[in-house]
């Protein structure tokens, strides 16, 4: 007894050592994608209260627990993570011990005086690679996957408890069970079909009489539909529905290579993801890592008649049916690995309640289905020397922990994550692989935030080519051109995006910016003006934003000889920042441009009475060449220039004013 209590500590913190090893070089990884959650207020501002009912207000919860309680850092946030996943871990090997340390193994296994060893360690080892297996990165080093990791946990202790309490019949059991379920669902909507696991774990547990099991079938079903009846008042009717704007993006380019997809939308979703179930199963089982990333598109099926779809359904379906009827049939060996395929069946009946077409197949799903599969690799290890097996699991385990350790690593930050991302996208799918221009998109966006402008123009360019649908892509690239100041191609690109669909006020603004940088004054009027009408897209600096459109629009007024607009808009401005050199700098030219060379100089002359830049001095000489006074404004440009020296722009004026004044000629309006 000594020795077995010694032995599940050594395992115990061998396996601890392993993970916290695996997930260590990613403490102090980047956000990604969902994980911006965590800085827009989306969690930290509307999560954290219990009195709140609201979906998985325990995990988004717990973000701002863990920071009230420790402060500070997503390395804090991570760590729990890691410690939720061993959590999983240690809940997994006791929920599958209740389970496989009671099966009846056939007897020539059972006769061995190492079969009750064999079997420990074959449970080992398959909960081992569990915890080590590269898929599970993306939902544990994901930080806001927390959600699924939490939900595994809570509802494997709710079917280890209910397990138990069948096993001993002491009701507190259960009462443990459905408590951690009601949490699990609280977790994550994933969970809710935890509940359906008591009917085969009772009818293999208990081999009950056909009313006993119709009364858990019927308990199940009640429990089950309450809390689908719950999260559909929480989430609105998503039952065979798409679930997002982008969603019906997909459909319309699905409708564009099959007309009349659109209509059998949910049907073909149902197809896919029955089919897409055993891919999911292949990559725990064989976790090759060029097969995995942050963002994955099979293609989508364009009629029933899609072999691979077809065939992965009737897969399905067929082993739905067959490990129900063994787990009816049969409480030995083989009632136990029909019951532990049934797990993953049942729990992933989820994916079949909406239309998944902008996320089909996303890998930090999976690990709640993934659970089961441990107790299957210990049935098929279990008579094996234990030598042999914990060989084997050293060797597989530090291969898994190598691989898992290098899928850390690309999620390092966004950068990283979508290049890793875009490297494994097949560019050659056909059309109805929707979706492929995300990552592209959001490589490019990083790469743009860094400066590296090139790079991003041709993963814009490349993720355009792909479809993205909303023009999104040709915006983009209109950003990287213009960063590039080559602004008459930015223009064009910015005329398709919107072409294309693409429209809002980052638009308007942008354009306007390239058409000034060109000269086209008129346009960038239009365009700022157009920004200024726009709603805003986003609540964070939004008075910000609209006071740098109305300098802008103010600016290009002046080029545009709209000069009363010019003046009105840096009148409003000054009334919110009185003395503002650069507004006062706008309006005096905006008045030399109307022809109000006494006001101009009023404020010049206050201008330079406070701050006597280059800027002000020539502004001062436009009002006075406006006004006929070339002296003083050959003076003023003068000094602008000592101030000032290089600007050609200065000294090109200063040669015009001179020539106008060597020819007696009157002075001109300044544009």
């Amino acid at each position: 007894m000594a020795d077995a209590s010694q032995s599940r500590l050594v395992y115990a913190a061998l396996l601890i050592l392993a993970v916290a090893a695996v997930y260590a070089p990613g403490l102090n990884n980047g956000l990604l994608f969902d994980d911006l959650r965590l800085q827009d207020g989306t969690i930290f501002e509307r999560y954290g209260s219990l009195a709140q009912f609201k979906a998985r207000m325990l995990s988004y919860g717990s973000f701002v627990w863990v920071q009230q309680l420790f402060g500070e850092g997503w390395w804090k946030q991570r760590i729990v993570n890691v410690a939720l996943h061993l959590g999983v871990v240690a809940a997994l090997y006791a929920f599958l011990q209740a389970l496989v340390g009671t099966a009846r193994f056939p007897a020539s296994f059972e006769e061995h005086e190492h079969f009750a060893r064999s079997r420990t360690a074959a449970l080992r080892v398959g909960v081992a690679l569990f915890a080590l297996n590269p898929v599970a990165v993306y939902a544990v080093a994901y930080l806001t996957q927390r959600s699924i990791v939490m939900a595994t946990l809570l509802a494997l202790l709710a079917c280890w408890a209910f397990v138990r309490g069948l096993q001993t019949r002491r009701w507190p059991w259960f009462a443990g069970a459905l408590l951690a379920y009601v949490l699990a669902v609280l977790a994550k909507e994933y969970a809710v079909m935890t509940a359906a696991l008591s009917v085969p774990l009772y009818l293999y547990v208990r081999r009950p009489t056909w009313q006993q099991a119709a009364l858990i079938v019927a308990g199940a079903l009640v429990l089950v539909g309450a809390a689908i009846a719950v999260l559909l008042g929480l989430y609105g009717n998503l039952i065979g529905n798409l679930i997002d704007d982008q969603s019906v993006d997909f459909v319309r380019q699905l409708e564009a290579v099959q007309p009349g997809v659109g209509a059998r939308m949910y049907a073909l979703s149902i197809l896919n993801e029955a089919a897409l179930f055993f891919r999911y199963g292949l990559l725990w089982a064989l976790p090759n890592v060029q097969w995995m990333s942050i963002d994955l598109r099979p293609a989508f099926p364009l009629s029933f008649a899609s072999p691979w779809h077809l065939a992965g359904a009737l897969a399905y379906v067929a082993l739905l049916l067959a490990a129900l009827w063994l787990v009816v049939r049969r409480s030995d060996l083989w009632g136990l690995a029909a019951l532990l395929l049934l797990m993953p069946l049942l729990l992933y009946a989820t994916e079949f309640a909406v239309v998944w077409v902008q996320d089909p197949f996303v890998l930090y799903r999976s690990y709640l289905w993934a659970v089961a599969l441990p107790g299957l690799l210990a049935i098929v290890l279990t008579g094996f020397r234990p030598r042999s097996i914990y060989i084997a699991g050293i060797v597989v385990g530090i291969a898994f922990a190598a691989l898992a350790t290098e899928r850390v690593l690309s999620l390092r930050d966004a950068g990283s994550a979508w290049a890793d991302a875009t490297e494994k996208i097949d560019t050659q799918a056909p059309a109805n692989a929707v979706g492929r221009s995300r990552a592209f998109l959001n490589l490019g966006s990083y790469r743009l935030e860094k400066g590296l402008y090139a790079q991003a123009e041709r993963d814009f360019a490349t993720a355009d080519a792909l479809g993205d649908p909303r023009g999104n892509a040709r915006f983009s690239i209109g950003m990287a051109l213009q960063q590039q100041k080559r602004h008459a191609e930015a223009l064009k690109a910015f005329d398709a995006a919107q072409a294309r669909g693409y429209s809002g006020q980052s638009l308007h603004f942008q354009r306007g910016e390239s058409a000034m940088a060109v000269g086209d004054f008129a346009l960038a009027f239009r365009s700022f003006d157009a920004a200024g009408r726009a709603p805003t897209e986003t609540d964070e600096g939004s008075d910000k934003l609209l006071q740098l459109i109305a300098l802008r629009r103010a600016e290009a007024a002046i080029g545009a000889n709209q000069f009363d607009a010019a003046i009105e808009g840096f009148t409003e401005l000054l009334k919110q920042s009185p003395g503002n050199p650069r507004l006062e700098m706008g309006l005096g030219m905006a008045l030399v441009g109307k022809g109000d060379s006494r006001r101009a100089l009023a404020l010049f002359d206050q201008l330079l009475a406070r701050t006597p830049t280059a800027a002000a001095f020539y502004g001062r000489g436009m009002a006075h060449r406006a006004a006929g006074d070339l002296a003083a404004s050959l003076k003023d440009m003068d000094q602008a220039l000592r101030l000032d020296p290089r600007n050609a722009q200065f000294r090109s004026v200063r040669e015009q004013i001179a020539a106008e004044a060597a020819r007696g000629g009157a002075a001109r309006p300044a544009r």
